[in-house]
């Protein structure tokens, strides 16, 4: 009896060549989450056309019959059958917009569970991409800081950002314009609690945008930190994924280096 076909709205998070013609592809769909799947015959092919290249939105149809490529292979894959691109790319004329997108990628690949349905993610990443690919050059980086922080949302490890650490003043209510982040804390504390003004510091509007993140959809978050300050706050999300997050203090996420350029300070 051969088993039912099924077709999933999917996008492409990585692809890498198996043998000579097949594709192995990591993909990321509302029902199955992120999960990986072979597209025989996926090199060069018409069948498939574009719908492989990274970042694209297509409806792929999937054999669940999964597929075990060796013994000593964890990786377990279901079939690609066919693929109708739905949407491509509209990133690739930019390097800014490219690392970007190439930045979301990599924070699926390394935070998020293989093979459990994951809707919000889904909706989260298909946002940013979008937000990516409308938003100006200049806005990737505040793009990126704003998914990593929903991803925490997510994880159930976000920073605290409304109050400060030691006297638990709103942030309106702290003197001056910075505040110290506390990665092992995962919040900040003011500058009146910090005499030493030893520690990562932060601008106000900076920790406003990352709060304003964590409540608004990503599409609709108005930033009003300058573009350096996002370094600055990319720097502590860093910090703060490898404090709290298992595994990624041993393989760190790359592709964050490329929106550190000089190029992207406003």
């Amino acid at each position: 009896m051969q088993s039912p076909q099924s077709s999933e709205i999917c996008y492409v998070l990585k692809t890498f060549p198996y043998k000579e013609r097949d594709v192995i592809a990591v993909l990321l769909s509302e029902k199955r989450g992120r999960f990986s799947a072979l597209a025989r015959n996926g090199v060069q092919s018409r069948r498939f056309g574009g719908c492989l290249d990274l970042f694209t939105c297509s409806e792929f149809t999937l054999d669940p019959k999964t597929i075990r490529l060796s013994d000593i292979q964890e990786d377990i894959l279901v079939q690609v059958l066919s693929a109708q691109l739905k949407r491509g790319p509209g990133i690739s004329g930019s390097f800014e917009k490219l690392s970007g997108a190439s930045a979301l990628n990599e924070i699926i690949l390394k935070v998020i569970p293989a093979q459990r349905p994951a809707p919000e993610i889904f909706k989260l990443y298909s946002n940013a991409i979008l937000a990516i690919e409308e938003f100006p050059a200049e806005q990737t980086l505040k793009v990126v800081n704003a998914f990593i922080l929903k991803i925490t949302q997510w994880l159930g490890v976000q920073p605290s950002l409304t109050r400060c650490l030691a006297c638990e003043k709103p942030l309106n209510e702290v003197p001056g314009n910075t505040v110290c982040a506390q990665v092992a804390q995962g919040a900040w504390i003011c500058d009146s609690c910090r005499p030493d003004r030893a520690g990562m510091v932060l601008s106000k509007d900076t920790i406003l945008d990352a709060y304003h993140s964590m409540l608004n959809p990503i599409r609709k978050i108005e930033f009003t930190a300058s573009t350096k300050e996002h370094e600055e706050m990319l720097e502590f999300l860093e910090k703060h994924l490898q404090y709290f997050v298992p595994g990624l203090d041993r393989a760190p996420i790359g592709a964050l280096r490329f929106l550190k350029s000089p190029q992207w300070q406003a």
